[in-house]
């Protein structure tokens, strides 16, 4: 073998090692878990947060009565959302609470109406009064809703 093939087989030789230990050593980047900033490998960094966005949002409202008001609720989010509870604060910052609710579960992308009642003796439902409705789902994500 002469001097310029020798050079050039060392070239190739020293970059299929280098590229067959880039190889041996590379690994894929995970998502990191739900709602979490640290991945499963310490040498990689979260590329992305597979978490879809769970929101609930008011489309509309009524005040029925002084004790009834009604929420039209999307469920903007990529999963159900059964309602367990709901709290109703007013302006002056007096609070009713329905801890105990068995309120419906709202498919993806599908609005519903439902009825916010309160007892009506720590406060009532007025037009023009604001008013925070505060609905828990059964993973305890809290959604707010200010009326006024």
């Amino acid at each position: 073998m002469n001097k310029n093939t020798l050079g050039s087989l060392a070239v190739v030789l020293v970059g299929v090692a280098a590229f067959g230990t880039m190889l041996a050593f590379y690994e894929q980047p995970t998502a990191c878990p739900c709602n979490s900033s640290s991945s499963p490998n310490p040498w990689y960094p979260c590329i992305h947060n597979p978490c879809p966005k769970e929101t609930l949002t008011v489309q509309s409202y009524r005040i029925n009565t002084p004790t009834n008001l009604t929420l039209n609720i999307l469920n903007a989010g990529a999963s159900p959302k059964a309602l367990i509870a709901y709290y109703v604060k007013d302006s002056t910052g007096v609070q009713f609470a329905n801890s105990n609710w068995s309120g419906p579960t709202i498919p993806p992308a599908v609005a519903i109406s439902i009825n916010i009642l309160i007892d009506g003796r720590a406060f009532t439902f007025q037009t023009g009064m604001s008013h925070t409705v505060t609905i828990v789902d059964s993973t305890y994500d809290q959604f707010a809703f200010t009326t006024s």
